[in-house]
């Protein structure tokens, strides 16, 4: 069987790129007076890469790759100029991720709003629709709810009552919102679910008692929840989610979070109720947080982790339950140590 590439397949190209339209989007000068003309095709990874694609190093594991690649344009952090071919356009960059997504972007935009409303969805007579909104076949949107401008939403996603979103948002297939005020550009993925009631009762020896989730759910601009990401809405107070932060597929947020601007939450993190985290904290996959806590701005807490206690600002922690990095490993060669002793009595 044939395997088609995957931009050929799945992703629709815009157009080919001149080399004067990349010189302009990563704003340097054409110091090497090179043929401005030149048509670039495409993207590619170091290693397939022909002489019509851009591509990009910014791993020095792949710095083989590097040495070997045909690409046409490779953009490449100063201290790896000297890796690649000759017959290369070398862009040299500070952040050669960024400038090449800034490239990628050039190819293959993001999806723009066709600003039609498919007459197989479902629009309330109530709701609010902005100027050239996309709702595509067996959407749902319910009384009350606001739709910003050039924002899109995708088939089988339902937008309950009083919901808003802002503009240029992309709300993808079978996800739910109910309960929340989103803000603009935002990315909500497939399977999404923001604005449940949270896991709120009341326990004791008579059973247990459920107490209503009143509040709601609070996103900032710029945002991005993966698939099959739960978000609950806050029982008295809101749940938040800050501007610019990025959360990854599978992650449960718990009622009555509050997340700090520019944070990361990766794969399968589970946070419990009314924990807050700062600006820019990392938190990589499953990690648990337990509820009530403070974690501080610029935290970064390591895979696996249990967060049992308030971390103060800008700490590494790692471990269960979750510790100084630096004390973590030296726990971890301590009772290595003590093993091999026993082992060898």
């Amino acid at each position: 069987m044939k395997i088609l590439s995957m931009h050929n397949q799945f992703i629709k190209k815009n157009k080919d790129v001149s080399l004067k339209e990349i010189f302009s989007i990563l704003n340097v000068q054409n110091h090497a007076n090179l043929k401005t003309s030149i048509i670039l095709t495409g993207i590619a990874p170091l290693s397939t890469a022909l002489p019509e694609h851009v591509s990009f190093l910014h791993n020095a594991k792949y710095v083989k790759d590097l040495e070997n690649t045909k690409a046409g344009v490779v953009i490449v952090h100063p201290d790896f100029k000297d890796k690649a071919p000759k017959n290369s356009i070398i862009f040299e960059s500070q952040m050669p991720y960024r400038d090449f997504g800034k490239v990628m972007n050039m190819f293959y935009p993001k999806p723009q709003s066709t600003g039609i409303v498919s007459h197989k969805s479902d629009v309330h007579a109530t709701a609010i629709i902005g100027n050239n909104v996309q709702i595509d076949a067996f959407a749902s949107i319910k009384a009350g709810a606001k739709i910003g401008d050039n924002t899109i939403i995708k088939s089988c996603t339902i937008v309950g009552e009083n919901v808003e979103i802002g503009h240029t948002c992309y709300v993808e297939e079978n996800v739910t919102l109910s309960h929340c005020i989103i803000g603009s550009m935002a990315n909500i993925k497939a399977g999404a679910r923001i604005g449940q009631a949270g896991f709120g009762f009341h326990m004791d020896a008579k059973g247990h008692f459920d107490i209503q989730q009143l509040g709601c759910v609070r996103i900032g601009d710029d945002v991005q929840v993966g698939s099959n990401t739960t978000i609950d809405r806050g029982s008295q107070s809101d749940t938040i989610i800050g501007n610019s932060v990025r959360i990854d597929n599978q992650v449960q947020i718990a009622h009555n979070v509050e997340i700090g601007d520019a944070s990361v939450i990766v794969a399968q993190v589970g946070i419990a109720g009314s924990t807050k985290l700062g600006k820019f904290v990392i938190v990589a996959g499953q990690a648990g947080i337990a509820g009530h806590l403070n974690i501080g701005n610029f935290v970064k807490v390591a895979g696996g982790s249990g967060i049992m206690r308030n971390v103060e600002d800008g700490a590494t922690v790692a471990g269960i339950p979750a510790v100084n990095a630096k004390d973590w490993h030296r726990q971890t060669i301590a009772i290595k140590k003590l093993i091999e002793k026993r082992n060898k009595s």
